[in-house]
């Protein structure tokens, strides 16, 4: 199960301002009651008490058990949406009378879109709520929240769960809305979406909806995926973040100065990850391009010149991603040139350095205190900036900064060790990223028991986390746009470039003949995957009777499993699931994998290590490329 960030002190603080604690659960909350303990959901409920959106049916119980009524949900949403005024709306219903408790909830509600009562006149405010009628509920609340009309997922994961044909033929969106956000997540793997819920569960679901809807307020992001394009075009590339408030702050900000350095061109952004794409997409409506995407609209809107500036911080497996597909679109603009990623150039380091320190340089005066940057870490060779940036730090006479990383060394343990024995007493934590999204929260500072503030904390030190992304300051958003300035023609930019290691044919390199009929025997073959941040290392294919497996071999252990097929279908998998072999120095890990076809995109699903959840992988095995042992 996903680990989601728990942000207690936010939402506590909610509670205060808006004043929601009823008497029984604030009573609850006090003292505790008794059927919580132990629960399985004791956290979730506990925490729904401690921010008033439910109450115990009485002073000594909260009953997790008992199903959930209708007045309980829209009472809980009611009271999270911060008790609107209901002044001059209607009651329409029959069974909802003035003094009832639930009466301004049923109104507003029902105001609103978010619920109809069963029939015009009777809400059933008592009855029982099923499990699609709770998705339904959930997604209008959730599509009020963000000032949304509706909210859907692009992605179809209803269809891997056994029940999924009892979904009613109105709920299927909505339901398979709520699954893919994994606020509904089933049980013994089936959905019973016609089943009720409890109370327990519903707790359960809020909370899992909290999370997700806790990064800021996507309204104040400017997509900038707007057509009107000029003949000229700045197509701001980025890997993107899921956190609302940190996009616009960073990655906002930094489209932002590119516009104003350049008033010739149209800015329009570009993200790499498919996955926060879709992930913006499904909670807030906000559609925001990938670059496939942004070039489509740049070229369906007559685009003669355009430049590319990648927001990357150095030249690694994304930037050599974006490199290659930039080559293979030159045939429809006139120019195509690329600016360098953020850390290119010796004076580039040097900037980026002391800017780092200008940021931090009041946290620590005292003497007593390190500051330490988290990069992300890369498998590929670019991941020696972070040395380079150490070495930069340490040169310029700042002895107590460290740089590590989370995918990759330094680790924290590393840093642990280094700032022990500069014999400092607190340390400031910041991401050395250009955002400050997931893994800023929650891997950097997370109460995670891995997380860097964990760390840090267990090993004797005073730590203050600093979560604000590199794309805030003032010095980066300038030095990204000289880059841009100083933009060259792909074949001119003098930067190395380091594509997917499983994308190893260079673009424009003329087919070989075809040979998607192999014949029995093995063969080395290319694989490449849709998905960034997904490193094959080397794959052989196997043909024999007219059947075809492949071993995969990853280029790190960060996966433990593989199942073709979906995530959603993996998750719910009772066989199939295949366990990745470990090589003796335990750096790689190789899965053996039905293949369905060649030349194919084919649906494959990986598990994440770290983040213990499954995620969508597309795959298509090269048939041109296949070279027999």
């Amino acid at each position: 199960m996903k680990t989601r960030k728990k942000l207690m002190a936010l939402l506590l603080a909610l509670a205060m301002v808006l004043g929601m604690a009823g008497t029984a659960s604030a009573a609850g909350a006090r003292k505790g009651f008794a059927d919580v303990s132990g629960h399985w959901a004791e956290e979730e409920i506990n925490r729904v008490l401690a921010l008033g959106l439910m109450d115990g049916k009485t002073d000594a119980a909260f009953a997790p058990n008992e199903d959930m009524t209708r007045a309980g949900l829209v009472t809980a949403l009611y009271r999270l949406a911060g008790k609107p005024s209901v002044a001059g709306v209607k009651n329409p219903f029959d069974d909802v009378a003035d003094g009832d408790a639930c009466k301004d909830a049923v109104l507003w509600a029902n105001s609103q879109n978010i619920v109809n009562g069963k029939t015009a006149s009777a809400f059933v405010p008592e009855g029982s709520v099923t499990r699609q009628e709770i998705a339904k509920i959930l997604n209008g609340y959730a599509a009020w929240a963000v000032k949304q009309d509706k909210l859907a997922s692009r992605k179809d994961v209803l269809s891997a769960y056994p029940d999924a044909s009892e979904v009613s033929a109105w709920a299927r969106d909505v339901m398979n809305w709520a699954v893919a956000s994994e606020f509904i997540t089933g049980s013994n793997h089936k959905l019973a979406p016609k089943g009720t819920a409890t109370r327990a569960q519903v707790a359960a679901i809020l909370c899992r909806y909290m999370d997700d809807a806790s990064t800021g307020d996507a309204s104040l992001d400017n997509p900038r995926n707007q057509d009107g394009i000029k003949e000229n075009e700045l197509l701001v590339v980025s890997f993107g973040t899921s956190f609302n408030g940190n996009r616009a702050a960073t990655i906002g900000a930094v489209e932002d100065a590119m516009e104003k350095a350049f008033p010739d061109y149209s800015v329009r952004r570009g993200f790499t990850a498919n996955t926060i794409i879709e992930h913006i997409a499904r909670r807030d409506g906000e559609i925001i391009d990938g670059v496939e995407e942004a070039l489509d609209r740049a070229k369906a809107n007559g685009v003669k010149n355009l430049l590319v500036q990648p927001t990357h911080l150095m030249n690694g497996w994304e930037y050599g991603d974006l490199v290659k597909e930039l080559e293979g679109r030159q045939g429809d603009f006139e120019t195509v040139k690329i600016g360098a990623p953020l850390l290119a150039t010796d004076e580039d380091f040097a900037k980026v350095a002391q800017a780092m320190v200008d940021a931090t340089a009041s946290l620590a005066q005292d003497g007593k205190t390190a500051v330490c940057y988290m990069g992300h870490g890369t498998e590929a060779a670019s991941n020696g900036v972070y040395a380079r940036m150490q070495k930069v730090l340490t040169g310029m006479g700042h002895t107590n900064y460290f740089v590590g990383t989370v995918e990759a060394a330094p680790t924290a343990e590393d840093l642990v060790k280094l700032v022990k024995e500069g014999g400092y007493e607190k340390v400031i934590l910041r991401p050395m990223m250009i955002v400050a999204g997931d893994h800023a929260n929650n891997d950097m500072a997370g109460d995670g028991e891995d997380s860097w503030k964990s760390v840090f904390t267990a090993a004797g030190f005073e730590v203050q986390c600093e979560v604000k992304g590199l794309g805030e300051l003032e010095a980066i958003q300038d030095l990204l746009a000289a880059h841009a300035k100083d933009a060259k023609p792909l074949a001119e930019t003098g930067i190395d470039v380091e594509p997917n290691p499983e994308n190893s044919k260079k673009p424009g390199t003329p087919a070989e003949p075809e040979q998607k009929g192999l014949a029995d025997g093995t063969y080395t073959i290319n694989v490449d995957c849709k998905e960034a941040m997904f490193k094959i290392d080397h794959c052989e294919l196997t043909v024999k009777d007219g059947k075809m497996t492949a071993a995969l071999t990853l280029g790190s252990t960060s996966f433990d499993k593989m199942f073709a097929g979906t995530a959603a279908a993996a998750a719910l998998a009772e066989e199939g699931v295949i366990t990745g072999v470990t090589d003796a120095d335990g750096t790689m890990a190789t899965f053996t994998l039905p293949v369905a076809a060649l030349d194919e995109a084919l649906a494959y699903a990986a598990h994440s290590v770290r983040k213990d959840t499954w995620y969508d992988r597309t795959l298509t095995f090269d048939s041109s490329t296949a070279v027999e042992k």
